[in-house]
């Protein structure tokens, strides 16, 4: 037994070197595999984003509308061509390249000829320009306005922007006539705190002149850590001369639901967005309302652009006990169920539903939801038709692309991407011309929408409460 170990023991390390030479082998031949299938591809290094974009539109795209390569690999081509921003593009003819080729090889190859072009003229446009011009001329083909492509910045800030709470300044900004401009103010925001207002023109940032950006590069030069103070060039509404402005930088709460009383039986509740913690201020809110005696409740969704899937169908459970609030079908014909959450806190409060033509996405869930179970009636207009699963997913250089994964239907069935949803009662806001208080003339609206749905609630809880009257006691 001795020997017998000692010559395991001598040949052991022989098969340890034996060992990682097979492993070295197999770890070579999958590098080798890996390298030949970049070469069968002829996928150049400079275009593996638009790459991975396509192969992530062939393995989960779920849009209405087809994904037909040709047209893609022709977009692709067309971008890339107009990131030139040359006029005459007669160096790359039609016959260079084949658009019906496998694996974007007609591309590739329209690639090769303009990189040739741009070096041989010393353009002074980049690769990542080009790659750019690329992605977005291929997800303009496709044709659906949901699937789009962000650059690194801009991914940042659609991260950000799905969260209750970021670090800045705590206004919204606008391009108006080419420059920044604040058109809000969140409350109690750092911006407002310094005397910045609504109508003010942003300038410059810290120095950096922000004439020429977009709003996500500007907005990248004004947000920072908390604590950090940004100095702003200032011009107010109105004002000839700008003047400079330091804000220190705070953690900000977006504001996405708030309620007020109405009378002295209803509440109206506005849900602006569906955040990451919109459902636990709706929770808390509808504790607050029934406590205090209301009887019934205006939900406002009007120009609610949607938001989290997750928050949305938390806040419709809180008025449903069973059944679901959508399912979706994916790329691959696979449903999903999304069932009613238990434990909500307001299953019996009498309810109107307020959306428009700016309501979409999540606001159409939750309204096509309480729609189907007979659970609310929905008085406004025809809603968006944004009715699709649309996942952020993150791209190897730090961009980003949105793609449409799945669509969504009501519980009964009912398609919303494309389509809406049909109101109840349909009710149309009116313009109205008033004398001020200062004598002058001018136009507001008369929310007509929120005067049915109070008057709808009304007779509501009155028809409820005759009902108890007539029940005789025990």
């Amino acid at each position: 037994m001795a020997t017998s170990s000692h010559t395991m023991l001598n040949r052991l390390p022989w098969l340890l070197i034996l060992l990682l030479l097979a492993l070295s082998a197999t770890s070579c031949a999958v590098v080798e595999r890996v390298q030949q299938v970049r070469a069968e591809r002829q996928v150049p290094k400079e275009m593996s984003t638009l790459w991975q974009v396509y192969e992530t539109l062939k393995a989960d795209y779920a849009g209405k509308e087809e994904l037909d390569e040709h047209k893609v690999a022709e977009g692709a081509i067309k971008g890339m061509l107009a990131a030139t921003a040359e006029t005459d593009t007669s160096f790359l003819p039609d016959s260079a390249y084949d658009l019906d080729a496998p694996d974007l090889e007609g591309v590739w190859a329209a690639w090769r000829i303009v990189s040739a072009h741009l070096k041989k003229t010393g353009s002074m446009v980049t690769a990542q320009q080009e790659q750019e011009g690329a992605i977005r001329g291929m997800l303009t083909a496709l044709g659906n306005p949901y699937t789009r492509y962000v650059d690194p910045e801009g991914y940042t800030l659609e991260e950000q922007d799905l969260h209750s709470n970021f670090e800045g300044i705590g206004a919204w900004v606008n391009l108006i006539d080419g420059q920044l401009t604040i058109v809000g103010l969140i409350a109690d925001s750092p911006a407002g705190k310094v005397g910045i207002k609504e109508g003010d023109v942003i300038l410059e940032a810290d120095g950096k002149p922000l004439e020429g950006l977009t709003v996500t590069e500007a907005v990248l030069l004004i947000r920072g850590p908390k604590g950090t103070p940004v100095t702003l060039s200032v011009q107010g509404f109105g004002e000839t001369d700008p003047h400079d402005v330091t804000v220190v930088r705070e953690t900000v709460e977006q504001p996405s639901v708030v309620w007020e009383p109405v009378n002295d039986d209803i509440a109206v509740m506005n849900i602006s967005e569906f955040m990451d913690n919109t459902d636990d201020h709706v929770r808390d809110m509808l504790k607050e309302i029934q406590a205090k005696g209301y009887k019934g409740l205006v939900l406002d969704l009007r120009n609610n652009p949607g938001g989290l899937l997750d928050t949305t169908v938390n806040v419709a459970s809180q008025f449903l006990t069973e059944g679901l609030v959508l399912y979706h079908i994916d790329a691959k014909g696979v449903r999903k169920d999304f069932p009613v959450r238990a434990g909500g806190v307001a299953p019996d409060l009498p309810l109107v539903v307020l959306a428009n033509g700016a309501s979409a996405s999540g606001s159409e869930v939750f309204t096509g939801a309480l729609q189907d179970h007979e659970r609310a009636a929905f008085i406004g207009t025809q809603t968006y038709g944004k009715g699709s699963v649309n996942e952020l997913r993150k791209l190897a250089d730090g961009s980003g692309l949105f793609v449409t994964a799945a669509l969504w239907y009501t519980p009964n069935g009912r398609l919303i991407e494309g389509q809406g949803l049909t109101p109840d009662v349909e009710v149309f806001n009116e313009r109205v011309i008033v004398r001020g208080p200062d004598g002058q003339l001018g136009v507001t609206v008369a929310d007509r929408q929120f005067e049915r749905a109070v008057r709808d609630l009304q007779d509501q809880i009155s028809a409820q409460h005759a009902v108890v009257a007539a029940t005789p006691t025990p």
